[in-house]
């Protein structure tokens, strides 16, 4: 009886495991599609593919990139609004690490775009805070400090410039 049980558990943890290899491996391949047809310029198309992969196949690595993907389309068609609205959503399900710079970032271009300088710049500061490497953190706090500079709070822009001028 103890064998059997053993052997059962044995095959339900593999196909467990296996179908987790298989939708992840269909999300990617989704998000490859979505990303050539937003390349093209489809870029209606490759939004509705790429929503579409976000709720089909979510909590996957590609719907995480997905999700950023999704905004660069909206911030390319002129939607900064709806990116920032996006964007801010996603970051409070909390996503996994790897994927906060990246939003964060991206929400500050939006915010940007949208003559947001304040809340861009704490946007650029947080990606810079989240980023795992020196030239990333660097390069958001540059962006930060333009942010600031923008918003005419130079002190704060400074202090960014003196940041990187110290740190890297």
């Amino acid at each position: 009886g103890g064998l059997i049980l053993l052997v059962l558990a044995l095959v339900v943890g593999w196909f467990v495991i296996a179908s987790g290899k298989r939708k992840e491996q269909f999300a990617a391949r989704s998000l490859n599609q979505a990303r050539a047809a937003a390349e093209a310029g489809y870029l209606p198309l490759a939004s509705s593919e790429l929503q579409r992969l976000i709720t089909t196949y979510k909590g996957t690595d590609a719907a995480h990139e997905a999700v950023i993907t999704l905004n660069q389309v909206r911030m390319v068609n002129g939607q900064s609004e709806l990116a920032a609205v996006g964007l801010r959503e996603y970051l409070a399900s909390k996503p996994p690490e790897k994927y906060l710079s990246p939003a964060y970032g991206l929400l500050g271009a939006a915010l940007e775009n949208a003559k947001q300088w304040a809340e861009a710049a704490n946007a650029y500061t947080q990606a810079s805070n989240a980023a795992g490497v020196p030239y990333l953190k660097a390069t958001y706090l540059v962006d930060a400090g333009r942010a600031y500079r923008q918003g005419g709070r130079t002190e704060e822009a400074a202090k960014a410039y003196r940041t990187i001028l110290e740190k890297y």
